[in-house]
């Protein structure tokens, strides 16, 4: 990793993909041939959380490495102040040409967040700031997800996130050409925003074909014969009125269908990656650029009975994160340390040897665990927050060591060791045992800016202001 010379980046973000989903990590199913060869070429971290189960917060925490309390996106709906420092301006102030092809989900007429050039917009420009849910009124019992399920199934036609996948791809492959013209005389950054595998669970037939006749594996079952109903937390009570379970009317067949469908959108997905990356190699600049996959939010595709994100299971939280950095000599290593999107912004200071403009930074640089993916730090802490529909409380995880706390104002935690208990059937934190671990992660949290009280008011007040303005500027308030 000599920095002499000033080396490109490649960041591919996607959208929804589960953590484990894909070939090299041992799925039997899904097929990535593209992933699988990034994998072997770089490290693949297997601990990755993102820091909200939803896409606009959690791509607000990736552009700039501060969590939800401090940047504020706390809605779908929520602008990223332009007053907030990013990894691409980073990269400017470095000297780099920074460029954006496809999703990142900004809101507003701010679409640039430090990037100099976007050479394709975003699958739906949300200009109108808005409100997600409303914490006035009580949970609805929606059971929204349960029409994606019944929905589900193959396509005739390439599918709207197909065609958009493509195109920014083929948008990203021409700024790849003109970053490495004599055009262009400054290092890169091109961030690639893919849309898939975000659910409507649906993908044309020729991806879904390449599933015929392979066994699609079914969501896990609780243990002791317990129902999915029964295992179901207090804190997700309400998710469960929101979202519905897989139990609440989807039959085994809807469910390996949306399964299939969603592998299939995988394949596709990993398909633009694969051009990308080989149009990398013609245009000559593989040798001297770091190429970063990763996800915003995973999809908890059945498992503990639930659909989409939206929580802090495992399957929600956490994202595949492969880094393949020039001229890498631990080629397929794999790390399990916990590590964090916001750590993306860290690693870009450390690289180019700034100072955080941040009075505090969660982050920490992935450097030394990308140089020695052995590296054990029990201490590492990361954090994840969620505060939309679903819940009428801030609710806070916090990964540390095997130890998984979930936090939510006025509800009781849960505790799961992650070592004994990967799926997370076991919440730990009615033993006594698990007294002194809990006291210890709900400190670690609310030092790190977690103050449930005052942020449940200040969220509230954030929803009404954000209704208000969405209402005025699309014609629809009322005097």
């Amino acid at each position: 990793m000599n920095m002499s010379e000033k080396p490109n980046f490649l960041i591919i973000m996607s959208d929804q993909h589960a953590p484990d989903t894909i070939g090299a990590m041992g799925h039997p199913a899904v097929q990535t041939s593209a992933l699988d060869q990034l994998m072997s070429a770089g490290v693949s971290f297997r601990s990755t959380y993102c820091c909200y189960p939803m896409c606009t917060p959690s791509r607000a925490s990736f552009m700039t490495g501060q969590l939800t309390p401090e940047h504020g996106v706390w809605e779908l709906g929520t602008p990223l102040r332009s007053d907030m420092p990013t990894w691409a301006h980073v990269m400017r102030q470095a000297g780099y040409s920074t460029s954006i092809s496809g999703r990142m989900h900004f809101v507003g007429h701010d679409r640039m967040h430090g990037f100099e050039r976007r050479v394709h917009p975003d699958i739906a420009e949300t200009l109108i700031p808005s409100a997600y849910g409303d914490w006035d009124q009580p949970q609805g019992d929606d059971h929204v997800m349960l029409a994606a399920l019944k929905n589900a199934g193959p396509t005739d036609e390439p599918t709207k996130a197909e065609r958009f996948d493509c195109a920014v791809a083929e948008a990203a492959m021409e700024e790849l050409s003109f970053l490495n013209s004599s055009q262009n005389d400054r290092p890169w950054a091109l961030m690639v925003g893919l849309y898939l595998p975000h659910f409507q669970y649906a993908i044309s037939r020729g991806y879904y074909d390449r599933y015929d006749e392979v066994d699609i594996p079914m969501p896990r079952v609780p243990p002791d014969g317990k129902t999915y109903e029964e295992m179901i937390p207090t804190q997700l009570e309400n998710s469960r009125k929101w979202l519905g379970l897989t139990t609440d009317g989807a039959s085994e067949e809807q469910v390996r269908m949306a399964r299939r469908c969603y592998y299939g959108m995988i394949t596709c997905m990993d398909e633009q990656i694969g051009r990308l990356v080989s149009h990398l190699d013609r245009v000559g600049a593989t040798d001297n650029t770091w190429v970063i996959y990763l996800s915003d939010h995973g999809d908890n595709m059945g498992e503990h009975g639930f659909w989409s994100k939206l929580n802090f299971y495992e399957d929600s939280v956490r994202v595949p994160l492969i880094v393949v950095p020039p001229g890498y000599g631990n080629s397929g290593a794999q790390c399990e340390t916990p590590v964090s999107l916001v750590d993306w912004m860290a690693t870009v200071l450390d690289l180019t040897g700034q100072e955080s403009v941040f009075d505090q930074m969660p982050g920490r640089s992935l450097l030394p665990l990308i140089e020695n993916p052995k590296l054990q730090e029990p201490q590492r802490a990361v954090f994840a927050d969620y505060a939309c529909d679903g819940t009428r409380v801030p609710m806070r995880m916090i990964r540390r060591g095997r130890w998984k706390a979930w936090f939510a104002l006025d509800l009781p935690p849960l505790l799961f060791d992650l070592e004994d208990d990967p799926h997370e059937w076991n919440d730990l934190s009615g033993e006594d045992s698990a007294r002194q671990i809990l006291e210890d992660l709900y400190g670690i949290a609310c030092s790190a800016g977690w103050d449930a009280e005052s942020l449940r008011e200040d969220i509230l007040l954030h929803k009404r202001r954000l209704k208000y303005i969405h209402q005025a500027e699309s014609g629809t308030l009322k005097i």
